[in-house]
């Protein structure tokens, strides 16, 4: 039974979370557990979201649950916890901070919001409109990243946690079997050993590329009711090389497609390549190197289709480009280019429902 005052060994309700996650993701429940379960999540609304953090950290080790070096460190970590609990009849009752968090994080990994609840301050990575770097990270693993781009980066013995905030990155891991490597974008977390990938956040959209390896994407979100009722999460996707995974940020579907990925690096040249991809994302890429911003004036401009490759920075090549291809204007105001609609007003118009 996982205790429920606080007199009997745990330092505080987060640790209680973590020994409920461990329980509910081995076995189902028994139903005096699931009554005491139950009663520890109404008697604070704080306790549902240290759940949650728990499952998210559970839900991201599920999916690379079959690579390589996994399913010992799983069964070693388990191992752990369980002699710590049967050491004798009041350690079984008194899960600490150590045996409790040690055991979960020992394979688990953090996504979402509470990705540095176990680490220290991460450390920030940025580049400025028109600025590219390259990151050499402490484990030996190389970041490309893009202009405008931002990311944490937070490593422990246990694993390796970054979060892009903004823009993109090319990641090319060193490989660690024992420590997978967890890129957590939007409402996505992405999870490899040793390999090369690219992770693009956009206003709506997620784009993770595969150039080598392999990597497993996740839902960021806890799937709490999947792992209490013992269900495996089913919206994992894998990916092989040479293929591209693109997720909606607000409706969470994804799709995975073929991609060219010569033409997918050339960022790292200096150049800005779009393929059938509407205008309001390729402005957000263009942005990154723009001068003046450019901001799409209607609804209509911006589903626009956008091929072709663009100098970074050349931002006049760009508005010129599409301007000429489809019925749409530009116009230079306040320190930015709006491109929008010719009689966009009608074209509002129709775009309401």
């Amino acid at each position: 039974m996982i205790p429920q005052n606080d007199n009997d060994g745990f330092a505080d309700q987060e640790e209680r979370a973590a020994a409920w996650c461990l329980r509910i993701a081995e076995r189902a429940l028994t139903t005096a557990e699931q009554a005491d379960f139950d009663t520890w999540l109404a008697a604070d609304e704080r306790h549902a979201q240290y759940f949650e953090q728990m499952v998210a950290a559970w839900q991201c080790t599920d999916a690379i649950a079959e690579l390589p070096g996994f399913l010992s460190l799983r069964a070693k970590a388990l191992t752990t916890m369980e002699n710590a609990r049967s050491h004798n009849e009041r350690s079984s009752r008194s899960l600490t901070r150590r045996h409790a968090l040690g055991a979960l994080t020992a394979f688990a990994l953090t996504a979402g919001a509470g990705a540095w609840y176990w680490a220290e301050s991460p450390d920030v990575y940025d580049t400025a409109v028109g600025e590219r770097r390259i990151v050499r990270l402490d484990d030996g693993s190389s970041v490309s990243l893009d202009a405008a781009s931002r990311m944490l980066v937070s490593f422990t013995d246990e694993r390796r946690s970054v979060t892009l905030e903004r823009g993109r990155a090319k990641f090319d891991v060193a490989k660690d079997p024992l420590r997978p490597f967890t890129v957590t974008a939007g409402s996505q977390a992405v999870v490899a050993v040793g390999t090369s990938f690219s992770v693009e956040l956009l206003k709506d959209q997620l784009r993770v590329l595969l150039f080598e390896g392999q990597v497993a994407v996740v839902p960021r979100a806890a799937a709490a009711g999947a792992i209490k009722a013992g269900r495996p999460i089913t919206h994992t996707k894998q990916l092989l090389p040479g293929q591209e995974l693109v997720a909606d940020l607000s409706s969470g579907a994804a799709e995975v497609l073929p991609v060219e990925t010569e033409r997918s690096l050339a960022w790292e040249g200096g150049r800005v390549d779009f393929i059938d991809m509407p205008l309001a994302d390729a402005v957000e890429r263009i942005n990154r190197y723009a001068a003046s911003p450019i901001v799409i004036g209607d609804a209509a401009a911006g589903r626009h289709l956008v091929n072709g490759v663009f100098d970074a920075g050349d931002t006049d090549s760009f508005v010129k480009g599409v301007t000429s291809l489809y019925p749409l204007a530009a116009l230079e105001e306040g320190g930015q280019i709006t491109i929008k609609t010719v009689n966009s007003g009608i074209a509002e118009e129709k775009d309401r429902p």
